[in-house]
């Protein structure tokens, strides 16, 4: 079985000319499954393509029932994802657990930052109590307004750029200020290979050997009880990269058992094969590979494999 955890399907309500046709083509997303050999199609909301202007409030609802609507169809092609704002402890909160306990869904994506706001805030905890409560793992996904959006507005590097370093950003915020400590149960899957997370272990490692050192700079205070890489191997990642190079350097940081196969398809509009070679292509062992491509996946969502 080959699971794609990384996708994004759109209501039908939230069509605009501007959209790429593949978030709404359901009929194209199961050809390509069959084309690639792929099972299941794992697709969440990242608020890059939800009506703009919208009640926050009202995008969850509608997408969480659009999630429901299309597993509960397409039980051997699709799961859906609940969609929340990690940020907002009263109504979008109660319609997130609505959406796991009633819909059924079996995780949540959620966006890295909204409008400035990182995973390390305050405002987070009442959503992550949760998310810890009901033993589901969290997509986690960068937005569309990214770090340093103001020097990306040529050559869409937002999406080249951007996106992974706000995955950076976000998740190593929560990682020094004791993100795990409080939530040890958290089970974390990041978009686009993690970002650059795979590469800086080190970096942070000798960071946090030297953190008593002021003469590098100041070191907030210090709530983690082990070095920060133990943390970046906690975390699951998706393959999304198309770079065979990338993958195998998130397998050698977070270790086979937490690299998980996707393919941002839809709404990329690429062979979906294409990113199932990316896995192929890796110089490892077909058992690892079908780790990768369904094995970790199944284990993470609760899937019969």
């Amino acid at each position: 079985m080959i699971i794609d955890c990384h996708a994004h399907l759109m209501p039908q309500s939230w069509f605009d000319r501007k959209s790429p046709k593949t978030v709404f083509d359901l009929d194209a997303l199961f050809r390509e499954q069959d084309e690639a050999g792929v099972d299941i199609t794992v697709f969440g909301n990242n608020w890059i393509r939800s009506p703009d202007g919208a009640d926050p409030l009202r995008v969850v609802q509608e997408f969480n029932e659009h999630a429901a609507e299309l597993t509960a169809k397409y039980p051997e092609r699709l799961l859906g994802l609940a969609c929340s704002v990690p940020f907002d402890s009263g109504k979008i909160l109660k319609e997130t657990e609505k959406a796991i306990r009633d819909y059924k869904l079996r995780g949540i994506m959620i966006n890295t930052s909204v409008n400035g706001e990182y995973l390390d805030s305050p405002r987070a905890a009442p959503f992550f109590e949760l998310a810890s409560e009901l033993e589901v793992p969290l997509f986690v996904h960068p937005p569309k307004f990214t770090i340093g959006n103001e020097k990306m507005e040529i050559f869409r590097l937002p999406e080249m750029l951007g996106r992974p370093f706000d995955t950076t950003l976000a998740l190593t915020r929560f990682i020094f200020t004791g993100g795990f400590e409080r939530f040890p149960k958290l089970k974390m899957i990041c978009a686009h290979v993690g970002g650059a997370l795979p590469m800086l272990p080190g970096r942070y490692g000798v960071g946090y050997e030297l953190r008593e050192d002021m003469s590098f700079g100041p070191w907030e205070p210090d709530v983690m009880t082990r070095p920060p890489a133990s943390y970046i191997r906690q975390l699951y990642v998706d393959t999304v990269s198309y770079h065979p190079a990338a993958v195998q350097c998130a397998i050698d940081t977070m270790g086979i058992d937490h690299v998980v196969f996707g393919s941002d398809s839809p709404p990329v509009p690429l062979p979906l094969k294409r990113a199932v070679d990316t896995v192929q292509n890796l110089r490892i062992s077909d058992a690892d590979k079908l780790k990768i491509l369904g094995g970790t996946a199944a284990k993470l969502l609760g899937l019969a494999f």
